[in-house]
């Protein structure tokens, strides 16, 4: 039965985190009920100070995440140091229901305090630090989604599970990156991205949540990367298996793997 009881972000939080170490399904209505947005930015926070996080993971920046989640705007969530991997290690065991997605990665030299309204693109590109390919590892213990709503999503960090970054690239790379060609291998299944692609580019993307986290009052750090929106489909990886993406354009030729291979 959903708790009727006062809103407690930090009940919640340590919930979602009990069912994650457990590896326990997590049932967000019959425990608590309906989430709005700011509910779900207040426990995220709880679970990821968004001043310390290591990593931004956004999401609503393609049609088909919008869709599933009937949201207008980009969302995301933070990530811990220890949940940052570089190309080719293994992700950590432990991860409940995890997928992979291919992502465009960006970093910047400045620091961004809460603003309202939208930064402009050419400031976002003055600033850039580098870019890079990713894996992007979405694992959570809910259930439901997208059913539960984005409130839910946000609550759990955006299901954040890990982030596989590839090599730094210099950052005038993106605009060869950005019409790159991508696909994903995961054992013997695969993706294309031929019909995805972010609404607003990269930086578009960046500019977006950037004007969230005016009206959320986040902070984000200097040189903390944001991982922009999955490219192809999500697939599932199970123990043992490999993921492999790769990023084809005029003049690069890209590719990023990963493992699942859990203890126990």
């Amino acid at each position: 039965m959903a708790s009727s009881g006062p809103f407690d972000p930090q009940l919640i939080a340590q919930a979602l985190g009990a069912a994650r170490a457990g590896r326990q399904p997590f049932d967000p209505l019959a425990r608590f009920g309906p989430l709005g947005l700011e509910a779900g930015y207040a426990i995220a926070a709880r679970n990821c100070d968004p001043a310390s996080a290591a990593a931004f993971k956004l999401g609503g920046t393609t049609q088909a995440t919008r869709t599933a989640f009937s949201v207008s705007r980009a969302y995301a969530g933070p990530l811990r140091a220890d949940q940052q991997l570089h190309a080719g290690q293994a992700l950590p065991p432990g991860l409940v229901n995890p997928v992979v997605e291919p992502e465009i990665l960006l970093a910047f030299t400045t620091p961004f305090a809460p603003q309202s309204g939208r930064r402009s693109e050419d400031e976002l590109r003055a600033a850039l630090s580098w870019v890079a390919i990713g894996l992007e590892v979405p694992a959570t213990p809910i259930m439901g989604l997208p059913k539960t709503g984005v409130g839910w999503l946000l609550a759990d960090c955006c299901a954040a599970g890990a982030l596989v970054i590839g090599e730094r690239l210099p950052p005038d790379q993106l605009d060869r990156l950005s019409p790159a060609r991508v696909s994903l291998q995961v054992g013997d299944q695969s993706s294309d991205g031929a019909a995805t692609r972010l609404l607003d580019g990269a930086l578009g993307a960046v500019a977006d949540i950037l004007s969230v986290f005016g009206d959320t009052g986040w902070t984000v750090a200097a040189a903390v990367p944001f991982a922009t929106g999955g490219l192809a489909p999500a697939l599932p990886i199970a123990n043992g298996q490999t993921a492999r993406a790769e990023f084809r354009a005029p003049g690069i030729e890209l590719s990023i793997s990963t493992s699942l291979c859990e203890e126990g």
